[in-house]
């Protein structure tokens, strides 16, 4: 089932679905805004444009919605071990250098979108930097992955 399946099937006059009211916008225009948001996290957009959309999907719709709409196993990869983001990752690695510090150790590919919150994104080439383990470790310092990502620095 894809994306437009899935919102055809959506009864936009529910205010149920959303998180806010009283936006006139959003009121008259729900479906408008949706499908405009999710064709720039689905299309060929800059990184930050698609930040931008998925922070405003995210205001706007209950995040159980928000899975539905963008959670499709047929579509993206569901684990780290899938071929597809073993490969993305090493693309992002092939930079051959941390883009934060430059260094050229211990390097590892990390999505500036999160895994958990673009789908899409997990295989998405302009989704990822290379970053050695420790500015990488320091990009999730407010995450539940840092005090592991702190630990695997240690060993």
């Amino acid at each position: 089932m894809n994306i437009n399946q899935n919102i055809n099937k959506i009864d936009f006059n529910n205010k149920n679905i959303f998180k806010v009211e009283n936006y006139k916008y959003l009121q008259e225009n729900p479906k408008e805004l949706i499908i405009y948001a999710l064709a720039i996290l689905m299309g060929e957009y800059h990184i930050e444009r698609k930040r931008a959309s998925l922070l405003l999907l995210k205001a706007l719709i209950r995040k159980d919605f928000l899975n539905f709409l963008l959670e499709n196993p047929n579509l993206y990869p569901i684990n780290r071990s899938d071929n597809r983001v073993i490969n993305w990752s090493r693309k992002i690695k092939e930079k051959g250098f941390c883009e934060k510090c430059g260094s050229k150790e211990k390097l590892e590919a990390h999505h500036i979108l999160e895994w958990s919150e673009y789908p899409k994104g997990r295989i998405d080439i302009n989704n990822g930097m290379c970053l050695c383990l420790k500015c990488h470790t320091e990009e999730h310092k407010f995450d539940k992955s840092y005090c592991m990502m702190k630990a695997k620095q240690s060993r």
